[in-house]
């Protein structure tokens, strides 16, 4: 994939664009050289920042190609993330530029051939611009050294009477030399180079915090992008699979002869469920010559299906089973204080139990592959997250060597975790290696939301006893979930807290007592990362219930959290990073000024709060809401959000207010349900999403800040659901201690109906 200026014909262009041989190079192997005409004379900067060796070395090591630059002072950055709309195209190389000293009109961004020896392809957690925040500053710090070197030693000056100004080293009498001009020596002395560089200080940063279009923009406003759905390859045929509806299903026996007689249907054979790592249900297969025949054929197949009797689990015995795991003490996962003695000891109690249904991730794009099984080889066109373990996953379930598998990495049409897993991918191979012929493997929207790997549903218990000011002295936190790592990790070594507590274990409030307790359900319904992960399913209990807190005591939700924020403590979260709780009261203070906190509201209107950290970044959300004949619209939501230094504020705008708008509608509409073992939702007419007529207005404040650069994918989603039923609650007298929304308050309009009161105000 390619993305920005294009100087080569458009034979090579059209090439590229359909994912040939150029995205699979090596960049310094003569294939790639031969297939890109005016590069072949470039000299191949080696730089590249070993992401194995990051966490025991602080400067990068000169191994691989993040940089060409060619004669003719075109600068070729490769990125090796996957780009699914989070901008990583854009944003990634502004770091290469920015020390690199490049005028951005210059650059052209390219997708890095997938190679996990070289590269860190993953591509979750909001962790792009964190993890590569230095490594890719001190690739382009080393290049620009590498080029005044070259330069001084044709001038015969030392480097420190040269400079460099947007591709161009500029020595003693202003002499210069274009960067195209020096890469040959400048490539001989970065492999000798001392790894240790100077970086640029945030003063004299010319593109690190500047908006910068996004690159791949035109691309896809005029429809030339290419993401996995839009992979076509000569001979190319198409496959769909037909997967048992039951959780724990198999297929017992099937009549293919009234699907192989639809005209151009290929083949109809079995494919077999794969490990739990990759987690394939298997099925039957259909090959065609296009997916409206293959879909055809799958309406015409006959099966017979193994349906596990015993699993056959529904929403409602699961959401009763995790009740009473949260009435019963779990397993400590946080403690400090004395929680048991606080709360028997207290006059005041408030307990309320929250309760979080599974969450289909609903990408726009569906799961999709193209995959070229050969005798000696395997090309796969992949939209993954995750494209080093989708090599992995296919080497094991065709029995290759991993060396043998190219992958392409496309375009991703939403990701939101779903495509860090490989079972699209399998199924694919599975498929192509008995084609002899590339295979797409197409899941319809159907197969997207039944075959999912959902958000786990979840419930918190949560109790605290309240001082005499109405503050908390003891809190107790009870959750039970369906553990995504107990899932993945069956065995007994698994930990299944780990992918559950986040945002709920690191309590950011100075409460003198606290404890929180986890207990695990076993349950067949697959489970996987949904955008925030745990995040969003703990800060609305968290968030919702500190805004009961602060009712109960008759004290502003505002000035209640600000209160429980005045001691500044600095608490350690899971993966490394630590809470700084004074920045979590910045980000509440500005979207107070922001929203108009103190101010009177529209009539029949109301707002919310809440707040939250993680990814170490810092979120503050504002909802104002109304409610009209038993429907909920959310007008606007204000945030303010505290991600360190900005690498692209347009970047930033762009993902805080998609994930507030994606917050919003999980919180009013999303829910997986299932009933005997199956699940219910199927399309949009039945798992719906926001639609554009009620999308709130955002309004997004970013905070200046010297901290080194956090996540942003994910940090907008955890605050907005409590925010709407913090202000929900304002507007109708009634807590909604569930998700979604909107179908508690159909079921409340209903009823006041009848009883005469009505929902609003």
């Amino acid at each position: 994939m390619q993305i920005g200026h294009d100087k080569r014909s458009r034979g090579e262009r059209d090439c590229l664009a359909h994912s040939c041989a150029p995205l699979s190079c090596d960049p310094g192997r003569r294939q790639f050289l031969g297939l890109t005409g005016a590069w072949a004379v470039g000299a191949l900067l080696g730089i590249h920042w070993d992401l194995a060796h990051a966490a025991k070395t602080t400067e990068p090591a000169p191994f691989d190609a993040w940089i060409r630059i060619d004669p003719n002072g075109l600068v070729i950055l490769w990125v090796a993330k996957a780009e699914m709309g989070q901008g990583v195209l854009t944003s990634l190389p502004t770091l290469l530029a920015e020390e690199l000293d490049v005028d951005w009109g210059q650059v052209q961004v390219l997708q890095a051939p997938v190679d996990p020896a070289r590269y860190d392809h993953l591509t979750v957690g909001s962790d792009s611009i964190q993890s590569l925040w230095h490594p890719l500053r001190a690739a382009g710090a080393r290049a620009r050294a590498g080029l005044i070197g070259a330069a001084a030693a044709r001038w015969q000056v030392p480097p420190e009477a040269c400079r460099t100004e947007l591709g161009v080293v500029v020595g003693p009498g202003n002499q210069r030399f274009a960067y195209g001009d020096l890469v040959a020596e400048a490539a001989a002395l970065v492999a000798r180079s001392d790894p240790h560089i100077e970086l640029k200080r945030a003063g004299q940063f010319r593109l690190i915090g500047r908006s910068q279009p996004r690159v791949d923009g035109p691309s896809k406003i005029n429809g030339s992008a290419i993401y996995g759905i839009d992979i076509r390859l000569p001979g190319m045929l198409r496959a769909v699979v037909a997967r048992c509806p039951t959780l724990g299903g198999r297929v017992r026996s099937f009549d293919s002869s009234a699907a192989q007689s639809v005209p151009g249907v290929r083949a109809v054979f079995a494919i077999p469920p794969e490990g739990r790592d990759a987690f394939t249900r298997g099925g039957v297969a259909i090959l065609a010559e296009d997916s409206w025949t293959a879909l055809k054929g799958r309406r015409q197949l006959n099966i017979q299906w193994d349906e596990p009797q015993e699993n056959q689990c529904s929403t409602r015995a699961i959401l009763a089973a995790l009740n009473r795991n949260t009435h019963r003490a779990g397993s400590v996962t946080a403690e400090r204080g004395d929680t048991s003695g606080g709360l028997g000891r207290s006059r005041r109690i408030v307990e309320a139990s929250f309760e979080l249904p599974f969450l289909a991730h609903a990408t726009m794009e569906p799961m999709n592959a193209t995959v070229h099984v050969r005798s000696d080889t395997v090309e796969a066109w992949l939209p993954t997250q995750n494209a080093a373990d989708a090599r992995a996953a296919i080497a094991r379930v065709l029995h290759r060597a991993p060396d043998s598998i190219t992958i392409h990495q496309t375009l991703v049409g939403g990701g939101f975790g779903r495509r860090d897993a490989t079972d699209f991918v399998v199924e694919a191979a599975q498929v192509a290696a008995l084609a002899g012929k590339p295979v797409q493997l197409l899941w319809t929207r159907e197969d997207d939301v039944q075959f999912d790997r959902y958000r786990p549903a979840a419930v918190h218990r949560l109790r605290a006893a309240l001082d005499e000011r109405g503050f908390p002295k003891a809190w107790l936190d009870r959750m039970s979930s369906v553990s995504i790592a107990a899932f993945l990790d069956p065995a007994e070594t698994a930990k299944p807290a780990d992918t559950e507590i986040g945002g709920a274990r690191e309590l950011p409030y100075d409460i003198p007592s606290f404890r929180m307790e986890y207990t695990p359900l076993p349950c067949p319904v697959p489970v996987g990362w949904w955008r925030s992960v745990e995040d969003s399913i703990n800060a609305f209990a968290v968030e919702c219930f500190l805004d009961e807190l602060a009712f109960a005591a008759g004290i502003d939700s505002l000035q209640y959290r600000l209160a429980l924020l005045s001691r500044s403590r600095r608490i350690p979260e899971r993966g490394g990073t630590v809470l700084d709780t004074e920045r979590l009261k910045r980000v509440l203070s500005a979207v107070a000024g922001q929203a108009g906190w103190a101010s009177s509201q529209p009539p029949g209107r109301a707002r919310g709060l809440a707040c939250h950290a993680c990814r170490g970044s810092y979120i503050a959300a504002v909802a104002e809401v109304s409610v009209t004949g038993g429907r909920a619209a959310v007008h606007r939501i204000w945030a303010a959000v505290d991600c360190g230094i900005v690498v692209n504020p347009l970047g930033v705008d762009a993902q805080i207010s998609g994930g507030l708008q994606f917050g919003a509608s999980a919180a009013l509409y999303e829910a997986i349900s299932i009933e005997a073992g199956r699940v219910v939702q199927s399309n949009f007419s039945d798992y719906p999403l926001l639609r554009i007529a009620s999308s709130p207005m955002t309004d997004v404040q970013i905070l200046p800040s010297s901290a080194p650069p956090s996540g942003v994918g994910e940090i907008a989603v955890p605050p907005v659901a409590p925010a709407v039923a913090n202000a929900l609650f304002r507007l109708t007298g009634h807590r909604l201690r569930a998700l979604p929304i909107q179908p508690q308050l159909t079921k409340m309009h209903h009823s006041e109906e009848h009883t005469g009161r009505p929902v609003e105000g």
